[in-house]
């Protein structure tokens, strides 16, 4: 076996400080995500998962998302030379309906949201979770109409990124950078 150089350890410690700003948006965006959707029950919120792409394992929790609840990956320079490393998503069954992706049946659960009502009105024929209408009905809305879309495009996830990069960034340079 080779010896290990200064040079080899450099760059080990290079990798496992990518990883770790990997790790640390992907939780960032989880958190985010969670902040920015709808919360009838909790459900939604807290089935935000996040998924390895080379061995496929996976990351869940409850929000607040920590680094813990985000998988460990790979730090091969063949993984790190993947353009996608990790992938986040929400297991929850009504994900789709809840992201304004899909119409769904909206059946009141007999019980108030946790989240703040940001419309209350009339619920369109569309089916879709946020397009409620201005008027007299009782249908709330615990998150606007397309809030998805709008997070994916707008710039919040690159200041989950900046943020992600910030942090790591300032941990390296206190010399407290740790692998996880």
């Amino acid at each position: 076996m080779a010896k290990k150089t200064l040079k080899d350890d450099l760059v080990r410690d290079q990798r496992r400080a990518a990883n770790k700003t990997i790790r640390t948006v992907a939780r960032n965006i989880m958190n985010g995500l969670a902040d920015a959707g709808p919360e009838w029950s909790g459900d939604f919120k807290n089935s935000w998962a996040s998924y390895s792409v080379s061995n496929g394992q996976m990351g869940t929790g409850t929000y607040p998302y920590k680094l813990a609840d985000v998988p460990d990956l790979p730090v091969t320079a063949r993984e790190m030379a993947r353009k996608t490393r990790i992938i986040i998503e929400n297991t929850a069954p009504h994900a789709a309906v809840a992201m304004d992706l899909e119409p769904g049946e909206f059946i009141y659960p007999g019980f108030e949201p946790q989240g703040d009502v940001v419309f209350r009105g009339v619920r369109r024929d569309s089916g879709i979770r946020g397009d409620i209408d201005k008027g007299g009905g009782g249908n709330r809305s615990t998150a606007p109409l397309d809030w998805y879309t709008t997070y994916a495009r707008g710039g919040k996830i690159t200041k989950a990124v900046q943020k992600g990069i910030r942090v790591v960034t300032k941990e390296a340079n206190q010399g407290r950078f740790t692998e996880m």
